[in-house]
């Protein structure tokens, strides 16, 4: 061992005389000795302070006192039911631990999350590859065509000065009058020009069969901002605000429609009482999957809503036969058949006489 390392042991050395003793729990919580009574705890309103002396009791520092301990954690279960306290701590399953259907349907959903997300990956990968696109050309500087009319202006020859046989053929009343006519050709043909060029125009901006195009480049993107956009509508709904939440589960479903954001506005539009746009979500949902529980039920409703009790009753049959056991169902159903028999008894037949 070197000098150095016993300098440092030296002073990595602390006399135990000069450690200070550690605050108890009680002294530290300032809670007197008398609240540690049945009486009391069991009194108490003061989430905090049930929490204090439960931590107390369970530590151990003033005794073991485990009939206390419960009581003070009943009344903190009443005063504080969320408190984390309460919470157990379980040891984490493993995979022996698992019903064997648990075990397929993880293990299931595993593989469809690592292939989903591998695709993603692939697509957004080969999305930075390539070079952006820009749709808008490169302004050029417009060169200015020189015309017939200027091009002969160009090419005339003014008469010299000493050219006096030209002079003596020279008559003015003729010239003006071709400036006049060429004049006159010159305005005729700017305005066929310029016609010409407004029907061009209105040519090229002609509305035309209008193609929607997906704003997203790549799937992945599209499925992102549909799910993102379903949880924000999960939230409104949480929270009360249908209206917003149709807005979100609207523009999920245009991003990338599912059986979730389409399921999430059918419920929606039954709590705005938009029956009709709830019963074509439904439908959506059944091309899909024809079997699917919730669009059964809720086309139901919505049927129920607009009085096509026949309908109604037929799809929640088939929400009954894919779950027996569903509360929802049955009791739907049995409102339904209610609504489907009083329809029946106040039907009256009418008697024809035959003579």
């Amino acid at each position: 061992m070197s000098v150095l390392d016993e300098i440092r042991g030296l002073s990595d050395y602390s006399d135990p005389r000069n450690v200070q003793p550690t605050e108890s729990l009680i002294s530290k919580y300032n809670i007197p000795i008398d609240h540690f009574e049945f009486a009391y705890v069991e009194k108490c309103h003061d989430g905090r302070e049930l929490e204090k002396i439960l931590q107390i009791l369970k530590s151990g520092e003033e005794g073991y006192y485990p009939e206390l301990a419960q009581a003070t954690e009943d009344r903190l279960r009443i005063v504080k039911p969320k408190s984390r306290y309460l919470r157990k701590s379980t040891a984490v399953l493993q995979k022996n631990d698992l019903q064997r259907e648990d075990f397929d349907e993880i293990s299931k959903d595993m593989r469809n999350f690592v292939a989903n997300a591998g695709k993603r990956d692939k697509e957004l990968e080969g999305r930075k590859s390539k070079k952006p696109y820009c749709e808008v050309e490169v302004r050029q500087c417009e060169k200015k065509e020189i015309t017939d009319v200027e091009k002969k202006k160009n090419n005339e020859k003014r008469i010299a000065s000493t050219d006096y046989k030209s002079w003596d053929k020279y008559d003015p009343d003729t010239e003006v009058l071709k400036m006049d006519i060429e004049e006159e050709r010159e305005i005729k043909a700017a305005l066929e020009e310029k016609e010409k060029k407004e029907k061009e125009s209105k040519e090229k901006y002609k509305p035309k069969k209008s193609v929607t195009f997906n704003k997203f480049a790549t799937e992945a993107e599209a499925i992102f901002n549909s799910e993102r956009e379903r949880e924000k509508g999960n939230e409104f709904f949480k929270a009360g605000d249908f209206q917003e939440a149709l807005h979100c589960y609207t523009t999920s479903i245009q991003s990338k429609p599912t059986i979730n954001n389409l399921n999430n506005r059918a419920v929606t539009c039954l709590k705005l009482k938009k029956y009709e746009e709830a019963l074509k979500d439904c439908n959506k949902v059944l091309t899909i999957d024809k079997e699917n529980l919730k669009a059964n039920i809720r086309k139901a409703e919505a049927l129920q809503k607009l009085e096509r009790f026949e309908e109604a009753l037929k799809s929640i049959e088939l929400a009954i036969q894919k779950d027996p056991n569903n509360t929802t169902a049955q009791d739907l159903a049995d409102s339904i058949r209610k609504k489907c028999f009083r329809e029946v008894k106040n039907t009256r037949m009418k008697i024809v006489e035959i003579e």
